[in-house]
This record gives C-alpha cells, sequence and structure tokens, in this order.
C-alpha cells in the first residue's frame, strides 16, 4: 500500500503509506486494537464500532448478526480476511446503529459463537499524525498548537530543533488522537498561521522502519495452529510502533526545503 509522491523538490508527500503489523497476542486480554482496516472511513462511527476476535475461521458476517443483532440494531459487519487466500483472519468489526449497542454486549457475560469463545471490545480510532511544513522563526510553538488545536485533540507535538543553528527547524510534526482529524486536515493542505502560510500533509515512518516493525508477522503462521487472531494486525495494536518513539523513525531527507526558515 505504498504511495509515495513527490512535493515540490522531491518530498514525499506520504513518505510511505504502508500497512501496519505488529504482533499483540491478545488472546482474550488488553486493549481492542485500533481500527483503521474497516469498511468505514478511519475514525468514522468509532463511538458505535465493536471489534470481535478469536473468531472461528468458519464464522460468517451471517453468524455474527444473528449473535449480536440480539443486542441491538446493527449497520455493518465487516469480517476480516487474507486478501491472498480470503480466507478469515479471526476477527470483525461490527457498526451498531447506537453506541448504548456495545455496552449492552460488554456487560453480557461470555459470548459464544459457533462453540468458540469470542472476545468482544469497543473498537478504538488510530492516531492520526500530520508533517505541517514552511514554519517561519516569527511563529511560536505555541501559535502552531493552538491553531492545529481547534480541529481535534492533540496527543504530541514534536519541533526538530537545529543545534548547528540554535533554532526551531522549518516544520514539526502533531499527532492526534483520531486520524479523522487528520483525514479533515488533508483536505485544505495548506493552511495560515497568524498570517503565515504553511504546508499539512501526512506523516508515515520511514520504509526502513517499517521493515523493523514487520517482525511481528511471523505470527501468521501460528494462525494456522490455532494461534487466535494475535498473529498479526494491519494497522492494529498499541500505535505506530517505535517508529513515532523519536525523530530517528523519519527520513529527513526529503525535507530539504524546510530545513531551515525561509
Amino acid at each position: 500500500m505504498a504511495e509515495n509522491q513527490d512535493y515540490n523538490n522531491g518530498f514525499n508527500q506520504d513518505i510511505t503509506d504502508q500497512e501496519y503489523q505488529q504482533d499483540d497476542q491478545m488472546n482474550g486480554g488488553g486493549d481492542a486494537p485500533q481500527d483503521s482496516g474497516s469498511a468505514e472511513a478511519p475514525g468514522k462511527d468509532d463511538e458505535r464500532k465493536l471489534f470481535v476476535g478469536g473468531l472461528s475461521w468458519e464464522t460468517t458476517d451471517k453468524e455474527l448478526r444473528e449473535h449480536f443483532g440480539s443486542y441491538g440494531e446493527i449497520e455493518s459487519i465487516n469480517v476480516k480476511t487474507d486478501p491472498t487466500t480470503g480466507r478469515s483472519r479471526g476477527f470483525a468489526f461490527i457498526v451498531f446503529s447506537q453506541s448504548s449497542t456495545i455496552d449492552k454486549v460488554l456487560q453480557a457475560g461470555d459470548h459464544i459463537i459457533n462453540n468458540k469463545k469470542v472476545d468482544p471490545k469497543k473498537a478504538k480510532a488510530r492516531h492520526g499524525k500530520i508533517f505541517v511544513g514552511g514554519l517561519t522563526s516569527e511563529l511560536s510553538d505555541d501559535e502552531i498548537k493552538n491553531h492545529f488545536a481547534q480541529f481535534g485533540t492533540i496527543v504530541d507535538v514534536e519541533m526538530p530543533f537545529d543545534k548547528t543553528k540554535n533554532q526551531r527547524k522549518g516544520f514539526c510534526f502533531i499527532t492526534f488522537e483520531s486520524e479523522q482529524v487528520v483525514m479533515e486536515l488533508l483536505k485544505n493542505p495548506k493552511q495560515s498561521i497568524s498570517g503565515k502560510e504553511v504546508d499539512v500533509k501526512k506523516a508515515t515512518p520511514k520504509p526502513n522502519e517499517m521493515g523493523g516493525m514487520r517482525g511481528g508477522r511471523g505470527g501468521r503462521g501460528g494462525r494456522g495452529r490455532g494461534r487466535g487472531y494475535g498473529g498479526g494486525y494491519d494497522y492494529y495494536g498499541g500505535g505506530y510502533g517505535g517508529g513515532y518513539g523519536g525523530y530517528g523513525g523519519y527520513d529527513y531527507s526529503g525535507y530539504n526545503n524546510y530545513g531551515g526558515y525561509a
């Protein structure tokens, strides 16, 4: 799903937009994985969306609807399948008409489908991260943060600093609580902050970081031996992994236009 686009002098618009693979091995415990692969747009209907793990490979939409439909009206069901084999990957997402239905499901105790105990959890929205370029020295950190805070809840701001020039670099990274905020911001990639125009792009880790994170794929083999659905989620798990721990996860070679202040 890599999608590299040139921007001005070689700046990659999406850096590399790939599917994240992590080995959560939830086995009925922990938090529900973050959803960005359901039939709906990322971040849409999150309050009404249920993740169901631990499904038998034979479980279909029909059986899920029969079981969970007794708790409330269902809008859509998406059983995740392997794109190569078409086989179920052991988990699904269900969107209910009312968010209160999820509480009913979670309070009902054990859920057995096809003689197998399944693991329903409230789906979590994936965090979204943007690159903001074209920052000038006239713009303060607070001005930048306050501008983007009006679009959604910010969970992290990274302001790379040029030690050689002893000044903030001409770009930054901002992480929002929901990726839906990023999707909305990308509709207007040119933003004005205190009269200064800046560029907004989607930020994702560089390719070699993805290679390291994909180690969890080994769990896929385990699925055939009854390891359940923890063998590797596209986009799911505890966030973006090590690539976002600091600035090392990004390839700055494409940001030459933003290395300093114009």
